[in-house]
């Protein structure tokens, strides 16, 4: 009998069985999807073996009827499958609604199992006896066929679509199995009912499927790709397809994430040995469901009202924790503690708010962060405001806002801060804390960073400065440009470009540029000689100012405004800065105080021979227009 394909296609599915069902545990929706697949295709491989058993046994019997007509929806069962298994995946993925889809290919499955339940079906044997010869034919195979192709068609076209959206390797291993099985389901049919002649009978179709199979599940489905190596516990793919499904089965389902300083970590006993030690203690306390974050976190997933116990118990878990590792010292733990998934739109913006969480936690007094609708409502408010930042800045809606500083020799404002601002949509006003620093994070705060000082460059150009009584703009240098290579020449380029005289630019560079002082330096002489100054901001927030003003070029130091303030309210800072300003006046550097806003502090500022003011009392930040128009008035 022609079974040998078949034989050899239970014997692989019974060794992926064997294998999924190791690391069952470690199950997610796509598994699940799959394992159904594998049962249908282990189905389909049985039914056809019995099918040719009986056809060789008794060909006219209504069993080896009814057994031939139950294997050939098998066929396309196994197709409808694999397209279940892609629109669960763009479901996930994308958050589109697949569901009319997924029930219009249930009502064509079943209409492709009536038409063959209700065509008859032929069996074909050989009067010969060679069992070789012996098929089934009639319009129930063609049927098959059919649907079987439509489902795989259907799935390829969805695939190519969405791509972009689907899992990278998803795609490859759908294009895989398909190309299998459709390999094998054209060899049969061509051998089968073309070819006749050659007397050649192959069923190559349920092999086929099982190949493709076998690539799915080392590709992808192995549910060993959902458990992180070092620890044990499930990764981050498993935790986002977990709670993916609590939220479609509304599910009510309570998180924590356990968040530890790593660096402490790592000097006291390594990341990993710690990560794992943790993970078993977790265990231990019968924590639940335990997935190991991509940064190096835990999080703990329990039903609803029963995480609550194990935070409570968390100094002696962190007790038997420290025996085990041989650790005699304090580590910081910190616990963010999600109440109900359910405050928040999909897993998306779950994990998106365990991330900002997780990266905003240190900064907080307590150690334990309860995420109620309150805090979901201000993280909500930040992603709403991240995401306005973004439409701003593609769309380039990048202003730049000047501050007047007040030359306390000359009586008049000479020069101005330059001060980044975006433009909503609905024409408000975005400031730099809410984009600041997600930029820096993602590197577009070098973009950013040209398009003021083009807009600065442009001004110069387009303005009097003599005539408004300008001597330089200043403008401010991140972190992230001072680590840039080739600044100098861009800025070079840029000004060269617009024709403004270097000596109308003036760039501050704060304490945060000492990550990349080598290159700092060479930029800051490159400058230096093309003409352009350079300020000291925020002189007094850090460690290293008296060095920066010792090793860096600069022309001009600016009092942080909380030093200022300081000057004012406590008499040993008082003192502290009045031998700091002989020590700047001392090697020819220019003074500003940041932040003045009173009669008082102006009178003040004046006695102690300070160059420049800067603050509220003057002006806040304004726009361009009307920063012109403040310049025409105040300096006449």
């Amino acid at each position: 009998m022609n079974i040998y394909l078949q034989s050899a296609g239970v014997f692989v599915m019974i060794v992926i069985f064997i294998f999924y069902f190791i690391d069952r545990k470690a199950a997610v929706r796509s598994n699940r999807i799959f394992f159904y697949q594998g049962l249908t295709i282990f189905l389909s491989l049985f039914m056809d073996i019995l099918s040719i058993v009986l056809i060789n046994a008794m060909p006219d019997a209504l069993i080896t009827m009814i057994v031939c007509k139950m294997y050939l929806p098998t066929t396309f069962l196994v197709s409808f499958f694999g397209l279940l298994y892609v629109l669960t995946d763009i479901q996930f993925t994308s958050k589109k609604n697949m569901k009319p889809l997924m029930i219009a290919s249930v009502l064509l499955l079943l209409l492709g199992i009536v038409l063959i339940s209700v065509f008859p079906l032929e069996i074909t044997v050989n009067e010969a006896g060679n069992a070789l010869n012996d098929y089934t034919s009639g319009m129930p195979v063609v049927f098959t066929y059919v649907f079987a192709f439509t489902f795989i068609a259907i799935t390829l076209a969805l695939t190519i679509i969405n791509r972009k959206i689907i899992y990278r390797k998803r795609v490859w291993a759908v294009f895989i199995f398909t190309g299998v099985w459709v390999f094998g389901s054209l060899v049969q049919f061509v051998f089968n009912y073309v070819l006749t002649d050659l007397g050649v009978i192959v069923l190559s179709v349920s092999f086929g499927e099982t190949l493709g199979s076998m690539v799915i599940y080392i590709m992808l489905e192995n549910p060993s790709l959902n458990i992180d190596k070092v620890t044990g516990a499930l990764n981050h793919r498993a935790f986002t397809e977990y709670i993916d499904e609590c939220l479609d089965k509304k599910k009510n389902t309570e998180f924590f994430l356990i968040d530890y300083d790593t660096a402490i970590v790592s000097n006291a006993c390594g990341l990993n040995e710690f990560a794992s030690s943790l993970a078993k203690m977790l265990g231990k306390f019968h924590a639940g469901r335990i997935f190991k974050s991509d940064r190096n976190k835990f999080i703990v997933v329990r039903n609803a009202n029963e995480t609550r116990r194990i935070v409570e118990v968390l100094a002696d878990f962190k007790s038997q924790l420290y025996k085990e590792l041989n650790i005699n010292f304090e580590i910081p733990f910190k616990i963010i503690y999600f109440t109900n998934i359910f405050l928040f739109n999909n897993v998306k913006d779950i994990t998106d708010a365990i991330e900002y969480l997780d990266s905003n936690i240190k900064r907080l007094d307590c150690d334990l962060l309860e995420v109620t609708s309150e805090v979901a409502d201000e993280i909500h408010k930040k992603f709403m405001m991240d995401e306005q930042c973004d439409i701003a800045f593609n769309q380039k809606n990048v202003e730049v806002f000047y501050q007047p500083l007040y030359s306390t020799n000359l009586e008049s404002f000479t020069s101005a801060e330059a001060l980044v601002r975006m433009r909503g949509a609905d024409g408000s006003i975005i400031y730099p804390g809410d984009f600041i620093e997600t930029m820096e994070k993602d590197g577009r705060i070098l973009e950013l960073g040209q398009m003021v000082f083009e807009n600065v460059c442009r001004f110069i150009k387009e303005n009097d400065m003599e005539a408004l009584g300008l001597h330089y703009i200043e403008v401010n240098l991140s972190t992230v440009q001072c680590m840039q290579e080739d600044l100098a020449q861009k800025f070079i380029d840029i000004m060269e470009k617009y024709k403004v005289d270097p000596r109308y630019i003036n760039l501050e560079i704060t304490e945060t540029g000492q990550m990349a002082k080598k290159t700092l330096l060479k930029n800051m002489e490159t400058l230096k000689y093309y003409g352009v100054t350079f300020s000291l901001d925020d002189f007094g927030t850090g460690n290293s100012n008296l060095n920066y003003i010792v090793e860096m070029p600069v022309n001009i130091v600016k009092f942080d405004r909380t030093m200022v303030m300081s000057y004012f309210e406590n008499r040993i800072a008082s003192y502290v800065m009045d031998s700091t300003i002989d020590m700047i006046k001392g090697l020819g550097h220019k003074i500003v105080f940041e932040g003045i806003e009173t009669d008082e502090q102006v009178r003040v500022v004046k006695i102690l021979d300070v160059d420049y003011i800067q603050g509220y009392y003057y002006s806040k930040p304004i726009d361009e227009e009307a920063f012109i128009e403040f310049l025409k008035k105040n300096n006449k």
